[in-house]
């Protein structure tokens, strides 16, 4: 009998033993888990705390501190990405600050060039009005002459100033054939002759008979007028442009070389700037719109140009991609 209680007693023991362990397992992982969460809620807390304080420097301008990027936590990789955010958004502000400045530089750009003619027109107008009960015809027809000088400046310079941003901002496309370049080059030329003979200037050249290019036949006979009227503007009266073309690997090379003013040392790539006039070309007609609105047109077509100095005059080059060739007997006109 007493066996059998002591048996009883320490069932009941073990079993409290276990209620009790159990209890305070039960206890600790309640303890533990609460204590693991509330650190846990700490440490995120804090980082939030720091992301907050990350965003508002990027509001307020300033640098971020990207001393914890690479590290595997939250706050590491928001302020990564935060930090690729600002990066962007002060390439597109200066991007954007450039762009302004270019803008009110082509702004004052224009006034200043507009200002001439404008100027002329008015200056003569008003001599024509007083002028008007004078029996002067010649003195009227020299008035007019000039008038009709400063209006085709005004047109020529509005016609580039258009021509010219659109082609930068992708409105104007050029469409690339094949087409023969020879002939492209003889339009552009014949555009210039009556400029040419007005100054007796005589122009050699020898072109193949037919090469056949891809490029845009419009664009680039624009393109090559500029050179042409570059090349007779600063020539002197009665003198010789020569106008040539050979083939390389890689490129139809025309050369177009004259005689005149020429530019100074370190001004090859500076005359092909919007509005650059050479120092040598100051005083004389010209609004350095040519060369560069030239350029642009090459530079779409695959191509490019290049200056040389020569003694006397100016060499400029245009490079055209091969693509095929066509070449029969060279000619000379």
């Amino acid at each position: 009998m007493l066996s059998v209680m002591y048996l009883e007693w320490d069932i009941e023991w073990e079993i409290s033993m276990v209620v009790a362990i159990s209890t305070v397992l039960l206890i600790g992982f309640i303890l533990g888990g609460s204590t693991v969460y509330l650190v846990e809620n700490h440490l995120r807390a804090k980082e939030m705390n720091k992301i907050y304080k990350l965003t508002e420097s990027l509001i307020n301008g300033n640098e971020l501190d990207g001393s914890d990027i690479g590290k595997e936590t939250l706050y590491s990789k928001t302020s990564n990405q935060l930090i690729r955010l600002q990066e962007m958004l002060e390439g597109r502000r200066k991007e954007a600050e450039k762009s302004r400045y270019e803008i009110q530089k082509l702004i004052s750009e224009i006034a200043h060039q507009l200002r001439t003619p404008l100027s002329n027109i008015k200056n003569y107008t008003e001599l024509l009005q007083e002028s008007l009960n004078e029996t002067q015809e010649v003195l009227n027809a020299e008035y007019m002459k000039d008038l009709r000088i400063s209006e085709e400046q005004l047109c020529f310079l509005v016609e580039s100033f258009i021509k010219t941003a659109r082609l930068e901002q992708g409105i104007i496309q050029v469409h690339m054939q094949k087409e023969n370049l020879v002939e492209t080059i003889l339009n552009a030329l014949g555009q210039i002759q009556k400029k040419a003979e007005e100054k007796e200037i005589f122009f050699q050249v020898e072109l193949p008979e037919k090469i056949i290019c891809e490029h845009d036949k419009n664009w680039m006979c624009e393109a090559f007028y500029n050179v042409f009227d570059n090349a007779v503007k600063y020539s002197k009266n009665n003198s010789t442009i020569n106008i040539t073309m050979k083939q390389t690997e890689m490129f139809y090379k025309i050369q177009v070389r004259d005689y005149g003013i020429g530019i100074r040392d370190g001004e090859e790539n500076k005359i092909f700037q919007r509005f650059y006039r050479g120092e040598q070309a100051r005083g004389q007609e010209g609004c350095g719109i040519g060369l560069y609105l030239s350029r642009e047109i090459v530079l779409l077509q695959k191509g490019m140009m290049k200056a040389k100095q020569m003694k006397p005059g100016l060499l400029i080059e245009v490079n055209l991609p091969v693509e095929t060739v066509h070449m029969q007997l060279v000619r000379s006109l």
